[in-house]
């Protein structure tokens, strides 16, 4: 028990450490870049890209429970979810809840 404290004592201090000093180094280095710069436009396409793929394949190709839920309901809560995102002039807290709700009742009602 002793050891794993010393061991927990010192990786924690030292994730905080690396993880804020690169915060910090990308808080300096953005100071200095125009937000509507050509490379900032090009990094938050290519962000939003990823994470659309990402979410696309979730609902294509799950593992695990998602993949239970039939491709049908999967869909319809994401769509649910996205006419929610905007109707309610995009509040992704919404278009979220709204996915979620919707996939359970599809996931029981519909399978």
């Amino acid at each position: 028990m002793n050891e794993a404290w010393w061991i927990i004592a010192c990786m924690v201090p030292a994730g905080l450490a690396v993880t804020y000093v690169w915060r910090l180094l990308g808080v300096v280095a953005v100071m200095h870049i125009d937000p509507e710069s050509d490379i900032l436009l090009w990094v938050r396409a290519v962000s939003t890209a990823l994470v659309a793929a990402l979410v696309m394949r979730i609902v294509i190709a799950p593992s695990g429970v998602l993949a239970d839920i039939s491709l049908i309901s999967r869909l319809g809560a994401m769509a649910l979810g996205i006419g929610a995102f905007y109707i309610t002039r995009r509040s992704t807290n919404i278009g979220t809840f709204a996915s979620v709700i919707a996939l359970g009742v599809l996931a029981v009602g519909v399978g």
